[in-house]
């Protein structure tokens, strides 16, 4: 049973034909049996031509009002022998004007290539040999199971049909719908056994969909054709994701629509949903630290689960699994369209990488039931203190109160850091190796030179951290000319360094007396929304003064670039920016606008001063942790250690098939390149000699194809004005219902053969009827 709407039709309006009561949410489909003859034309504007078919019978009227009658005596005579041959001379008139009407009308229509949209019931009009483009959405949403076969494995039955059903002669490519799409036969192939047995190796991805490159690539396909006809049937569940179209990219999604129109293939769309909406799914999973050290305080596993369908489901389980280890499990209520937020606590006791999982008990769309989190935890966390002004005098140096902030001494109140510090002159800096620390700071440090800004940038590119403080020995036209990273990405405002912001005059209001303090300005935490000063966020007033109630009355006037990519973590009362963040390559960069030590502000002496640091050098080394997930889809791109480009990589699928591993060079930094990350789960890479290491790298899906929603029709319609529409319950299906969905017959052939015996016939004809007068 065929199911669609035609093309000129508005699919919100009844049918005038019988029809089926099914309806869908968001798609109104009219259930008609097949049309065998539904007409339609390529070229409909020559249409016009046809109004050409009425000079022959103006002529005629015209010839007939040319001769003016007039009596005279020898004239009955004359009558009397019209009279005698009237019947036939009015019949070869007519005979005439007939075949020379119906001569103009078949030459018009044949210019405007009229087709049959099915031909299975007429063979004789099936059109000449046809490129068949196999369209199969193998998207996340396509693994659906119901009745105990999935979406994409009806898909795959469909197309096997419509192959079977195809003419000999016929050659067909197949493509995969996703992002980005697959071309698995790209040529057209003849040879459809082989075609079959493509097909039957194909799956699905767990990723999303990218209808506009698909377009494309389709585009790319046909034009590497010969075939004079060609057809398109895309094989899809119609789910919102992958055919809604965001309005900024809908002139383009057009434009490819367009484009196919004018290859004049002929696109048909069959429907592989059904009625259920119903789905639930954990949509997101995260740490509360960016990075884990051995033996650290607890880590809060936070997930967000989701129900997508119209009613409550109660008691859902949600578990923790922490290394294939199950751990403890939460009850929740999920009301629909709305997410729930479960949190877990773990301590992680061994150093290495440690997979963590959130798991749903499974329903009919498996892959999103599961999120997975790959955890790299350090011994600890490496920092390099570069002091700009030193002093040996206690807490006169400018590092001494931000090494006791990261890393308290023996004796302290304070509970052990998991950052382990190094200090270093500016002098030394240079004869460092800085692989081998995960974040560095930069305090009151005058200029770096070319081979300290390359190395600190090649530090970057590793996923390293980097936090700049200010301070009186800071040159403020070295920094702006060598550290200045302008616009990232834009080649008319990226400057050569990796800073936020441009350096301005020095703001001073003044330490002298107290009245001159108290005018100072003070931190605006911004609502706590960035992640350095997130853990005041809900804390009582007197814990948040500590942080609020700051002093600083030396800062640098920190100048952003409008459109940069910088973040402000804190302001100053009077509006400037305190502290700034930013990505640099795979690293992140904090720039302050004070000093580390109390020569500028009093923070250094307040409570706030050690647990926000601390967060601030553990997001700035967040970088090599982020590496470790990906979206599916997304490749893993891994910095690896120097000297690690002559080892072998193999990349364990989380199917269990092993792919190699690309070791990439760029930039004097070596990474580990893998872009075929098309599962969800864990990604297994093995180096070889001379490294020698394991690393795990999580992919998870895009929440969007875990919601069932179906595109709306009026949206299909805007988009694909000309294409057509079916669907298919997933009953049986014939090899010639499959291969006639949407095939075209040609009949401007068989009316240009018609103009020629026409014009044979007339010449004929007027022959003829002249020589018998």
């Amino acid at each position: 049973m065929a199911v669609g709407w035609d093309e000129g039709m508005d699919p919100r309006s009844p049918p005038a034909c019988p029809r089926s009561k099914e309806t869908r949410p968001g798609m109104s489909f009219v259930t008609i049996p097949p049309p065998p003859l539904a007409i339609g034309f390529a070229n409909p504007l020559l249409l016009w031509g046809l109004a050409a078919a009425s000079l022959p019978i103006l002529l005629h009227l015209l010839n007939r009002r040319r001769y003016r009658e007039e009596s005279w005596a020898a004239m009955r005579f004359l009558l009397a022998a019209i009279r005698k041959n009237q019947k036939r001379i009015r019949l070869e008139h007519w005979l005439l004007l007939t075949v020379r009407t119906l001569l103009v009308a078949c030459a018009a229509l044949a210019m405007a290539q009229p087709y049959l949209e099915s031909t299975g019931a007429v063979p004789l009009l099936a059109g000449r040999r046809t490129h068949r483009v196999l369209v199969l959405d193998g998207t996340m949403s396509m693994s659906y199971a119901a009745a105990g076969r999935s979406r994409f494995s009806r898909a795959v039955e469909y197309a096997d049909a419509y192959v079977q059903g195809a003419r000999n002669g016929d050659a067909i490519s197949v493509v995969l719908l996703g992002a980005p799409p697959r071309v698995v036969i790209g040529a057209p192939s003849p040879n459809h056994a082989e075609v079959r047995e493509e097909l039957e190796q194909l799956s699905p991805s767990h990723g999303k969909a990218d209808l506009e490159a698909t377009l494309s690539k389709i585009r790319e396909v046909l034009d590497a054709s010969d075939l004079p006809q060609k057809e398109i049937l895309f094989l899809t569940d119609l789910q919102e994701g992958t055919w809604h179209v965001d309005p900024d990219r809908e002139s383009a999604v057009k434009r490819a629509v367009e484009a196919l129109e004018r290859e004049r293939a002929n696109c048909v769309v069959v429907d592989l949903g059904d009625e259920v909406r119903s789905n639930r799914a954990v949509v997101d999973l995260a740490l509360d630290t960016p990075v884990v050290v051995r033996g650290g305080p607890l880590s809060v596993i936070s997930a967000r689960l989701a129900s997508f369908g119209s009613a409550t489901e109660a008691g859902v389980r949600a578990q923790l699994v922490v290394d294939g280890r199950l751990g403890p499990e939460r009850r929740v209520d999920l009301p629909p369209g709305q997410e729930v937020p479960v949190a877990f606590s773990y301590r992680f006791e061994d150093p290495g990488d440690h997979v963590v999982e959130v798991r749903l008990e499974e329903d009919r769309l498996p892959v999103d039931d599961t999120r997975r989190l790959a955890v790299p935890v350090r011994e600890q966390l490496e920092a390099l203190l570069v002091n700009g002004d030193y002093d040996p005098e206690p807490f006169e140096s400018e590092t001494d109160y931000l090494a006791q902030a990261l890393s308290p001494s023996e004796g302290s109140d304070r509970s052990p850091s998991p950052i382990r510090v190094e200090v270093a002159t500016e002098a030394q800096l240079s004869r460092r190796d800085l692989e081998r620390y995960d974040v560095i700071f930069l305090c009151n440090v005058s200029r770096l030179s070319r081979g300290e800004v390359e190395a600190i940038d090649g530090f970057l590119r590793l996923g390293g951290g980097l936090v700049v403080f200010g301070g009186e020995r800071l040159q403020p036209d070295e920094y702006n000319g060598t550290l200045f990273a302008g616009i990232p990405g834009s080649e008319e405002f990226e400057g050569p360094g990796f800073l936020p912001a441009r350096l301005g005059a020095v703001v001073d209001s003044g330490a002298e007396t107290a009245e001159q303090l108290a005018l100072a300005p003070e931190f605006d935490p911004i609502g706590f929304e960035h992640p350095i000063v997130a853990i005041y966020q809900g804390a009582p007033a007197q814990v948040m003064a500590g942080l609020t109630g700051v002093r600083t009355w030396r800062s640098h006037d920190l100048r952003v670039p409008e459109g940069s990519t910088a973040r402000r973590a804190l302001a100053f009362t009077d509006g400037r920016p305190a502290v700034l963040t930013m990505p640099r390559h795979r690293g992140m960069v904090v720039q302050v606008a004070t000093t580390a030590d109390d020569d500028w502000t009093t923070w250094p002496l307040h409570p706030s001063y050690p647990p926000v640091v601390e967060q601030m050098a553990l997001f700035a080394a967040s970088g090599r942790m982020s590496q470790r997930n990906v979206a599916v889809g997304q490749p893993i791109d891994q910095a690896m250690p120097e000297g690690a480009s002559p080892a072998s990589a193999v990349i364990v699928r989380p199917d269990g098939r092993e792919e190699p591993g690309r070791l990439v060079e760029e930039g004097g930094a070596t990474r580990l390149v893998f872009d075929q990350t098309d599962l969800a789960g864990v990604y297994l890479a093995r180096l070889g000699p001379p490294v020698a290491r394991e690393l795990s790298f999580a992919a998870n899906p895009d929440p969007v194809e875990s919601d069932p929603s179906r595109a709306d029709s009026a949206t299909l319609s805007a988009l694909f004005p000309r294409w057509t529409f079916s669907s298919w319950d997933g009953g049986p299906v014939s090899q010639t219902a499959a291969a006639t969905v949407g095939r075209r017959g040609e009949l401007h052939r068989g009316l240009l053969l018609a103009v020629l015996g026409l014009v044979l016939g007339e010449s004929t004809l007027a022959w003829w009827i002249g020589r018998r007068r």
